[in-house]
């Protein structure tokens, strides 16, 4: 499909709207003034835009014209007899000078930068309101738009500030920033400052939500001005004449060539920077501009990121902007049929939802008619992605998965399946490998651990990431034994003095696999945190009858406390080291039934891991190996068991 100039216009201010606008709040401390400036800047490339094209560089005229758009328009200075400025005009009839005192950022920043932990935003806030307007623009845009101050002063040229000038400004900076540390009774850290001047950008760019159609208030600024054109038209047909004849001078002299736009930082699509944060892309998407989307989306202050109709189902996908998680995307999400209207779309809960560890990967699963729709949103440069709905534990003990790739078209792709996935979905796409966010209906798991029968919430967990029936299962409960009532936070006191409970469980499935997970509770001690699941494990079929260990929280700093589970039960267990001398190592801990809770002093010294030695009544060693740890059922962990020994399967 071929768009014409105004629809490539119109996509060219959705993208950039959002790093523009932001600019222009850091500059004139002014959320409605800087809307005006941004609608003013993107308005004069509007009448050039075939021109600006040709020129090669559409962002970075879209970036110098928004820094003219900010900059104060000082009053025209009178001349003297003698040809020098005249300055008397610039003050009252009492002597006292009209020049605007030294702004102040509003409340509603301060409210919004305000952190009760740090006086460094708030304190940097304030020398940012004392720096001239161009200055301010400028170090906002460093960070905001990812450029040097090499790039930035070229946009600008010579009427804007000096490398001077800007070191200045940064030079304030730094003291309202090294000020700000020692009220707080921290040392100076010159190097945070660009960091923290960064992160206080980046929140006042969210003081107001992006507009629903940001190219509709290009146009009524376009509009407005050309209506002021008309009016002044008359008075510039009166002009004329006096101005002729400078105009024929010049009409015999050498031709006069309008400048080129000086080089500065270009974006071009796929490899715009903006692509790296989430919190900046622009809206994708078949409906991403649809106006009643839009205006659901800016009722919640959240980022439009995609919106389309796919076979039986309307998605829109938003970011939660000011989220204090760093390198993750806070994700909300609607549906409806086809064409449903934006006020009529309903919100699916997720039941998490952040993809955390990546900002350049947004992946969501939701439920439609026909079953289930996988949607992976990410850079444009991004070609494919891979998902895996389910793992295949085996009876060797190992964790195998199986990928379908997934094509994506700038950066987006789809995925229609017949059924929802279950716990152990995958997906890897440029730096992201993990699980995809999930309708909060899904359930993934079967039950919400902890509050079930600890061998029908196994049960349905393997169900759910095999996509094995439950009814094709076979489960047992290996131990269900009474421990310590302080297993999990020995400082507590109980109201009970009673015991806990260790359950340890496991499922076999028809292929011969073992999967195994302990449950421990303790007497209601600790509180809300009364019980403690470990990782549901795969471990070989041959030891599917093997003791089991799980790590405890240290206490004290140092001494590692660990549960021990030992089907066949015993008198005394104690943990060795494995290495040469067999040191460091627990003191021999009586048995209750089936558990025991032991500490191992100086326990970062196992860098060799640990074995479990238990011994009956009579003193005889019925057990002296390291317990098989196994792998995650979810394909997540590191290769590394709890007793810190490489897995050997």
């Amino acid at each position: 499909m071929t768009l014409t100039v105004e629809e490539d216009f119109d996509g060219f201010v959705a993208a950039r709207w959002p790093d523009l606008e932001a600019v222009a709040v850091v500059a004139t401390l002014d959320a409605p003034a800087a809307r005006e400036a941004t609608a003013t800047a993107l308005a004069s490339l509007r009448t050039r835009w075939a021109a600006t094209l040709e020129e090669g560089s559409p962002t970075a005229s879209a970036r110098r014209a928004l820094l003219e758009a900010v900059r104060p328009r000082s009053r025209p200075r009178r001349s003297g007899p003698d040809g020098t400025s005249d300055r008397s005009s610039d003050r009252s009839s009492d002597g006292s000078s009209d020049t605007p005192a030294e702004p102040v950022a509003p409340a509603v920043l301060h409210d919004l930068v305000a952190d009760p932990g740090s006086s460094v935003p708030g304190a940097l806030l304030d020398a940012l309101a004392g720096l001239p307007v161009p200055v301010r623009g400028l170090l906002a845009a460093g960070p905001l738009w990812e450029a040097t101050d090499g790039e930035l002063l070229g946009l600008v040229g010579p009427d804007g500030p000096s490398p001077a000038e800007l070191d200045d400004g940064r030079s304030r900076l730094l003291h309202a920033h090294r000020g700000a540390r020692a009220a707080d009774g921290l040392a100076v850290a010159d190097h945070l400052l660009e960091h923290d001047l960064a992160d206080l950008v980046h929140r006042l760019a969210t003081v107001s939500p992006e507009p629903p159609d940001p190219a509709g208030l290009v146009v009524e600024r376009v509009r407005r001005l050309r209506r002021r054109t008309l009016v002044l038209g008359g008075g510039a047909v009166l002009a004329a004449g006096a101005v002729g004849w400078a105009v024929l001078e010049r009409a015999g002299g050498p031709a006069v060539t309008a400048p080129r736009p000086s080089a500065g930082p270009t974006t071009p699509g796929p490899d715009d920077p903006a692509w790296a944060r989430s919190s900046r892309w622009a809206p994708r998407g078949g409906l991403a501009r649809d106006l009643g989307i839009q205006a659901l989306i800016a009722r919640t202050g959240a980022r439009l990121l995609w919106a389309d109709d796919l076979a039986d189902l309307r998605v829109v996908l938003a970011a939660t902007l000011g989220d204090d998680r760093p390198d993750s995307t806070v994700v909300r999400a609607w549906t409806g049929p086809p064409g449903t209207p934006g006020e009529r779309l309903v919100e699916a809960g997720l039941a998490y939802d952040a993809v955390l560890g990546v900002e350049d990967v947004v992946a969501v699963g939701l439920d439609r008619p026909g079953g289930a729709v996988l949607v992976v949103l990410t850079r444009p440069t991004e070609g494919s992605a891979s998902f895996s709905p389910v793992v295949r534990p085996t009876p060797a003990g190992s964790v195998e998965r199986e990928f379908t790739t997934l094509g994506l078209a700038n950066g987006v792709g789809t995925m229609l399946l017949p059924a929802r996935w279950g716990a152990a979905a995958r997906l890897r796409c440029a730096d992201y490998d993990g699980a995809p966010l999930a309708a909060r209906t899904w359930e993934p798991g079967g039950v919400e651990l902890g509050t079930g029968d600890p061998l029908a919430d196994l049960m349905a967990t393997v169900a759910s990431s095999t996509g094995i029936r439950v009814g094709d299962l076979r489960g047992d409960v290996l131990v269900d034994s009474p421990t310590d009532g302080s297993v999990l936070d020995p400082t507590a006191v109980s109201a009970t003095g009673g015991d806990g409970r260790a359950v340890l469980t496991r499922v076999r499935t028809p292929a011969g696999a073992v999967v195994r997970r302990l449950d421990v509770r303790d007497d209601g001690r600790s509180g809300a945190s009364t019980f403690l699941v470990s990782s549901t494990a795969v471990v070989p079929a041959e030891l599917a009858g093997e003791p089991a260990v799980l790590r405890l929280d240290d206490s004290p700093e140092g001494t590692g406390r660990f549960l021990v589970v030992v089907p066949g039960g015993g008198a005394t267990c104690r943990l060795v080291a494995t290495g040469r001398g067999r040191s460091p190592a627990s003191e021999a801990a009586r048995m209750k039934r089936r558990t025991a809770v032991v500490s191992v002093p100086d326990v970062e010294r196992t860098s060799d891991g640990l074995r479990l030695v238990v011994q009956d009544a009579a003193g005889r060693t019925t057990y002296d190996d390291v317990p098989p740890d196994g792998r995650d059922l979810a394909g997540y962990d590191d290769g590394t068991g709890w007793l810190g020994l490489p897995l050997p399967y």
